[in-house]
Formats: structure tokens, C-alpha cells, sequence
């Protein structure tokens, strides 16, 4: 993990869309989203496992979009914290991961809803295979005084062989009263009539469950403009499972 803190400013009203790629390392983030200013941030980590530290702060009316791509190989932990701290403040964050083999890998992602009429979702996606391990893990928290504010997460997560280990935790922190706040945590394994399925269509069990793990995460592309990022991800996702 670096030791730097990197920096980012969006500037009232503007947008900005990024791109980070963590193959050359990771030093830890921050965003500063001013009031009506969009950031549309794209991670990409496709080699190595990466650790650290990733924090946005969103004022009044401003909009924090990330999405992650996290399909590396070896032992992280990242931690994500999204702070909306003005009024009608957005955040959301959208991640798709795998562990193979003996990977590590532990997601904290956090938001804390410091003001009235702000909005907060997360998804967390993966996939644990052989003797990986996986965790989501987390909360969302409405201050008091974030009145009419709305926060969401959902964490899945399939589990493909028994000596893989998968645990998703999802926290809400509740101090006020007039929000909307749910979760939804499952962790299970591969869908046995999915596999009879594929392989009644003469697949082989090997097959199936390389289609099956394609088809739940390759949908993470979607988000990112850029065919060449498109072809990477769905090159690193064949060559991992």
C-alpha cells in the first residue's frame, strides 16, 4: 500500500468523470465533491491486490459515483468512506469481485449521512472460489438532524467450493427519525438447477461454472465507456475462473 494521500477537488457545478487504474500501485484517495459538482469515479484493479484507503466528501447537492472492478489476485483490505455532508447530498458505490485460490480480500465501505435529504447506496458483488476468502463489511449511518434521507446496501455473494469462506456484514446505523433505510446480505452457493441446467445443454461442470461466473460479473463493464477497459476486464474474469 502507499504511503501518500492523493487528492481530488471537483469544483462547484462542474462534472467530472475519472478513471484510476491500481496497476501500477495504490496510494490512498480523497474526493472533495463541492456543492452541485458530479464526480463519476471508475476503479480498475486487475492485478495485484491493492490495500488502502478511499474517502469522499460530498456537499450540498453534489453527486458521488464510483464503481469498482476489482478482479486482482492476493490479500487486500480496502476501506471506503463516503461523508454527505450537505443537503440532497448523493453517493453511490457499485463493486464486483472475485477471490481465487488463496486469496484475501476484506471490503469496509462506510456512509455517513451528516445531512438532511441525502441519498446513500451500495452494492457489493462477489464470487469466492477453492480456498479464497471474502468479506463485505460495513455500515450505513443517519446522523441526527439527516432527516428525510434514504440509504440502501445489498451484499451477495456466491460461494462456489466448500473450502472457500464468504461473510457478509452489513451494519445500519440509525439516529433519526422520518428516513428510509434496508439491507439485504446473502451469501450462498452456486444454484445447483443453474448448473443441471448448463450442462443438460452439454456443458461440462467446469464450463458451467465459468458461465455462470461470467455472465454475474461481467456486468461491472457496463459502467466503463472505454472497449479496451471492457476487453481487460472480461479477459481477466476468463483467465481467472
Amino acid at each position: 500500500m502507499g504511503n501518500e494521500l492523493h487528492a481530488f477537488r471537483v469544483g462547484t457545478c462542474q462534472k467530472q468523470e475519472l478513471t484510476i487504474d491500481f496497476e501500477h500501485g495504490f496510494n490512498d484517495l480523497e474526493f472533495n465533491v463541492e456543492e452541485g459538482a458530479t464526480l463519476l469515479l471508475h476503479l480498475l484493479n486487475l492485478d495485484h491486490a491493492q490495500s488502502g484507503k478511499i474517502t469522499a466528501n460530498v456537499e450540498q447537492d453534489g453527486v458521488f459515483s464510483a464503481m469498482m472492478a476489482d478482479f486482482s489476485s492476493g490479500k487486500a483490505h480496502l476501506e471506503v468512506i463516503v461523508n454527505l455532508r450537505g443537503n440532497n447530498a448523493r453517493g453511490t458505490w457499485k463493486l464486483s469481485t472475485l477471490t481465487n485460490d488463496h486469496d484475501d480480500k476484506i471490503f469496509n465501505v462506510f456512509f455517513n449521512h451528516l445531512a438532511p435529504f441525502t441519498y446513500g447506496l451500495m452494492d457489493n458483488y462477489g464470487v469466492a472460489r477453492n480456498s479464497s476468502r471474502l468479506i463485505f463489511s460495513g455500515s450505513n449511518e443517519i446522523m441526527r438532524g439527516a432527516h428525510d434521507s434514504k440509504t440502501k446496501q445489498n451484499a451477495k455473494i456466491i460461494v462456489f467450493d466448500e473450502g472457500a469462506i464468504a461473510k457478509a456484514d452489513p451494519q445500519l446505523r440509525i439516529n433519526e427519525n422520518e428516513v428510509e433505510a434496508s439491507h439485504s446480505a446473502i451469501v450462498g452457493k452456486l444454484n445447483d438447477d443453474h448448473l443441471f441446467y448448463l450442462m443438460s445443454r452439454g456443458l461440462n461442470l467446469d464450463e458451467a461454472k465459468r458461465l455462470i461466473t461470467y455472465g454475474y460479473l461481467m456486468p461491472i463493464a457496463d459502467y466503463f465507456a472505454d472497449e479496451e477497459v471492457k476487453k481487460r476486464i472480461a479477459k481477466i474474469i476468463e483467465e481467472r475462473v
